[in-house]
């Protein structure tokens, strides 16, 4: 497994050779998350198919996938399935979400 951990502030994103494995916390606790290298490919420029390059796009795009999941938990119940996969229809939903939260109220 290789793990880029460029923020120490940030725990480290591993890659297991199918998908990039992070953490992130929600209500006090860490919840393993996953994301594939398809994802990261529409997030971010540049290549993304060697270890490496798939890393860095993981970290361009670590805010939004990281958005992504804390939506995605606020709409789960517990237990989580870990590790929770963030896939671009999750995107889209944060997106959409976001969308919402900005209209203002009539």
């Amino acid at each position: 497994m290789t793990a880029l951990d460029p923020d120490s502030a940030a725990p480290a994103a591993r890659w297991d050779g199918r998908r990039v494995l992070f953490d992130v916390q929600h209500e006090r606790q860490v919840v393993p998350c996953a994301v594939s290298p398809l994802v990261l490919r529409e997030l971010a420029p540049g290549p993304c198919f060697k270890t490496k390059d798939i890393l860095k796009c993981f970290v361009a795009a670590r805010s939004q996938l990281e958005a992504a999941a804390q939506s995605k938990l606020q709409r789960r119940a517990l237990p989580y399935p870990t590790p929770l996969t963030v896939w671009s229809s999750d995107l889209e939903d944060h997106a959409a979400t976001l969308r919402m939260s900005a209209r203002p109220a009539s």
